[in-house]
């Protein structure tokens, strides 16, 4: 069972207008699945999927189930892989000659790995099936991702799975006991974390994904991504004066970290139900329903004490970015209809209405938003407002893994672990340091020309949706 770390997915193409539909009243109704016939054969299907406990929890005791039951003859078992080995198993696969009745639940980040392997793309072509297998319903925007898929790849290999943003969580006792309410901006941030260490002072009042130190790379480097952002800098080019602002509000903010803040990273949460922190900056929606589902998790916070909303926004925008996951099937794959079948059912209203309620991920199927129970409506109200704030979407280089080693490993480190970051100058120096070695990087393994291109800071920046 894959560790519930920096699993929470990363920005894709498609889901721009994913979380809009929250505030769109649908009339949609379910559409009824087709029972599959029965036969003397039963059909193993082997689900690869990098998934956190929770969500692990939640394919196997819910949508697995609900699927068998619904096509008798097909079995699904769960292979729950570490976050980034699922390219590895899937090209394993591929390379033994034996893939045999695999469908794959992939970040959209490491799609560019099968595509553009040495054997080429190694996913299944689709095209023909497609229209049986997505919903009339499914949303504009995973739909034009599909139409891209088609102009570029020449088919469609891959289908639109599920969305994520992430939100700011508090406790709402700690807040109110202090006097504050949860601040709009940066500014107001610095002022409240203040306050809360003033009321208690021998508890941090922050958690950020500060893991970086401790190799979870992903998760650390995506938040400080999106930080840069709203300062209005280029991440990827690392330098620009937006970036070197971001990482001087975030050295403003190592006086207020949690202690334990450099092992933060996806998977560290629990410690706001239990008073280690009061606020948890940045995280997936789907903490709320595991904070607040009590039973064997013992974390039973409620919507009276826990608080969710799309957190501060720094001195030039709120953006926030958005994640995602797609469905695909391995060329090679046996059993085709049984494989088709569950990615038919893991796109429609009945499993997307899952999702929404169980881990509060937004859905790409519109007939899912159908009479949602207000018990949800504290974590769609945040979705919403992030995307009113405005979203972005990582520029999709094939060095961005790269960028997520030296962002840390040349600054992240040195200036915020290490708290060299106490000047513009220091600050200005590692970043530029982080450029050059990205340059270099990318001149070895690219060449001159896309060299040439990432050094002039207009190319490369995220894209605003």
């Amino acid at each position: 069972m894959a560790n519930e770390e920096e699993f929470r997915k990363k920005p894709w193409g498609w889901v721009a207008a994913v979380i809009i539909v929250f505030i769109v009243g649908f009339s949609a109704g379910y559409f009824p699945f087709s029972h599959s016939s029965n036969t003397n054969k039963t059909v193993d299907v082997q689900f690869y999927s990098s998934l956190a406990t929770s969500e692990a929890a939640f394919i196997n005791n819910t949508l697995i189930p609900q699927f068998e039951q619904q096509h008798p003859g097909t079995h699904v078992t769960l292979v729950n892989v570490g976050s980034g080995d699922t390219s590895k198993d899937v090209l394993a696969l591929e390379k033994a000659g034996n893939v045999g009745p695999v469908v794959v639940g992939q970040d959209n980040l490491e799609i560019g790995q099968l595509i553009y392997s040495s054997s080429g793309n190694v996913m299944m072509n689709l095209t023909n099936e497609s229209s049986k297998m997505m919903p009339s319903t499914i949303i504009p925007a995973a739909q034009s991702m599909v139409n891209y898929e088609k102009k570029v790849f020449g088919g469609v290999y891959f289908f639109p799975w599920r969305a994520n943003i992430p939100l700011t969580f508090y406790n709402k006792t700690t807040f109110s006991n202090a006097g504050i309410t949860p601040p709009n901006n940066n500014t107001a941030l610095l002022k409240d974390l203040n306050v809360l260490k003033a009321k208690y002072p021998n508890v941090n009042p922050l958690m950020i994904q500060g893991g970086g130190i401790n190799g979870h790379y992903s998760s650390t480097a995506t938040e400080l991504y999106q930080m840069m952002v709203q300062y209005g800098g280029n991440p990827l080019y690392a330098n620009d004066t937006g970036d070197v602002h971001a990482f001087q509000f975030l050295y403003n903010l190592t006086p207020y970290l949690t202690q334990n803040y450099v092992n933060g990273y996806w998977g560290s949460y629990h410690g706001l139900a239990v008073g280690n922190y009061s606020m948890l900056d940045y995280q997936w929606p789907y903490i709320y329903s595991t904070l607040t589902s009590g039973g064997s998790s013992g974390y039973s916070m409620t919507n009276q004490t826990l608080g969710v909303y799309a957190g501060p926004n720094g001195t030039v925008n709120g953006q926030h970015l958005l994640g995602g996951d797609v469905l695909y099937i391995p060329q090679g794959a046996s059993d085709t209809p049984q494989l088709e079948s569950f990615i038919t059912f893991m796109l429609g209203a009945q499993a997307q209405r899952e999702y929404m309620l169980n881990q509060s991920w937004p859905a790409i199927n519109q007939a899912a938003y159908v009479d949602l129970p207000a018990s949800q409506s504290a974590v769609f109200s945040a979705e919403a407002q992030a995307i009113n704030n405005g979203v972005f979407l990582r520029n999709p280089t094939p060095w961005i893994t790269e960028w997520n080693t030296i962002i840390i490993q040349k600054a992240y480190d040195p200036l915020i672990v290490k708290g060299q970051g106490n000047t513009i100058a220091n600050i200005t120096a590692d970043l530029a340091a982080a450029h050059s070695a990205m340059y270099t990087y990318i001149q070895q393994n690219y060449g001159q020309a896309n060299a040439t291109l990432y050094n002039n800071d207009a190319n490369y920046a995220p894209i605003s949706v």
